[in-house]
């Protein structure tokens, strides 16, 4: 599951998703800023903070499972919508008939 991309997330999605991991280390958070809001090369993000590959990949893995969650949730939350929506033009129709 890839579901972030490369400097293709805003800084504030990323710092949302940031918030629902357990990510404390600053220079984890800021490897994977770099590599996905600023789009610098994966291996060129976590040399540069100094964090390991291993470290990098786990906590870009953890980001990716929670943008995945919120994905899902946020689609979830439309498809309610839209059918929460669907009811109340039938009511309002029903009531018009009458």
């Amino acid at each position: 599951m890839k579901t972030l991309i490369q400097g293709c997330e805003s800084a504030e999605q990323f710092e949302v998703l940031l918030q629902l991991t357990g990510i404390s280390s600053e220079d984890k958070k800021n490897a994977l800023r770099a590599h996905l809001v600023e789009g610098l090369p994966a291996k060129r993000a976590y040399a540069r903070f100094h964090v390991t590959q291993q470290h990098f990949s786990q906590a870009l893995m953890l980001l990716n499972k929670k943008a995945d969650l919120a994905m899902q949730y946020a689609e979830l939350n439309k498809v309610k919508t839209v059918n929460n929506f669907d009811e109340l033009q039938q009511k309002i129709k029903q009531l018009n008939q009458h």
